[in-house]
């Protein structure tokens, strides 16, 4: 379904929630924040606000202000611009207090109080606890919009208090960095803690490779040269760990194949095919039992590693798969 296909529907079952009276109290809009999940957010809420028969009629103040985002009961917040983050506020005047404070208040101009927040993986750890607690008990006829091009950086207690619609980017396409991926697929296992560090630095290599072939490919692209700094960072970090996101899944890909290879089926759907002859050679150093430990400890480290950027070295280190932690068994 292509990105177009995927904001008709999610506006179609947004409306008719609305319409029932089942509009969830909080939203997680995965996809461009400049873009299709911002233009979903301003559509739902013209919806939302119009008082035409048959809303939204574009025109009207409740619209215009909706649009303009200067309507009263709508609160829009986006990362501050030095630290690109999202904090909790030194008061109710600023962060997600001013959030909190806000969507608890009685509607200036109609029956809905709504939030807005851009970049929301921006929250830092002390802003996303203390919002915690207005998704856990939302005010009555309060809509919370959370815009993300990375949710996988949320806090899971935020996304599991969210109902979820997907705008994002058709899956990302193996690149450049495939290749180097599957030659360093191919080596298997670290042998001991040292070899593991080793790995580590290979697949950091390839990383970092990628990062900068996207740093230069959007620095370079027409018209971003007049993107303020901020923004263009912005985007760049957005595909970086898009890809990084297909890299890593395409590790447990290959891992996935040798958990098959483990069991001897021969007309398995496997990903990677054309590489029987490495990964049956790492099969052949494992049991089943041990070869799903293997993955599992890899989705582990992923989860780890998406959710919690600080731990990258660590995750990065597992994922050459410590000799202390192979499945053997």
């Amino acid at each position: 379904m292509s990105t177009l296909d995927q904001f008709a529907a999610a506006l179609a079952d947004l409306r008719r929630s609305q319409a029932a009276g089942r509009l969830a109290h909080a939203y997680l809009v995965h996809g461009p924040v400049r873009g299709a999940a911002l233009t979903l957010a301003e559509a739902l809420l013209q919806f939302l606000f119009c008082h035409a028969a048959a809303p939204p009629c574009g025109v009207c103040a409740e619209c215009r202000g909706v649009a303009r985002h200067t309507h009263p009961d709508i609160l829009w917040l986006e990362p501050e611009s030095k630290s690109r983050q999202i904090v909790i506020g030194a008061d109710e005047q600023e962060g997600i207090r001013k959030v909190i404070r806000f969507i608890a208040l009685t509607p200036f101009s109609g029956q809905h109080k709504a939030a807005v927040i851009l970049d929301a993986e921006r929250m830092n750890a002390q802003a996303a606890n203390a919002f915690l607690k207005t998704l856990e008990e939302p005010p009555p006829n309060s809509l919370i919009l959370l815009l993300s091009e990375a949710p996988q950086m949320l806090l899971p207690t935020i996304t599991s208090r969210c109902q979820k619609i997907d705008l994002s980017a058709e899956p990302v396409a193996p690149g450049a960095w495939l290749e180097p991926l599957l030659d360093w697929l191919r080596v298997g296992p670290a042998a001991d803690p040292l070899d593991a560090a080793v790995r580590a630095g290979g697949l950091r290599r390839i990383l970092a490779a990628e990062k900068k072939l996207i740093e230069d490919t959007e620095r370079a692209a027409p018209g971003n040269a007049d993107l303020e700094n901020e923004v263009l960072d912005a985007r760049i970090s957005a595909k970086y760990l898009n890809v990084r996101a297909a890299l890593f899944q395409s590790v447990l890909h290959w891992h996935r194949d040798v958990l098959l290879r483990t069991l001897h089926l021969a007309d398995a759907p496997y990903l990677f095919p054309a590489e029987a002859t490495a990964q049956q050679r790492q099969a052949q150093q494992r049991t089943p039992a041990g070869a799903l430990a293997d993955l599992r400890r890899l989705e582990t480290l992923i989860r780890r590693l998406e959710q919690f950027p600080a731990a990258s070295e660590q995750a990065l280190l597992g994922l050459g798969l410590l000799p202390e932690d192979l499945g053997r068994r």
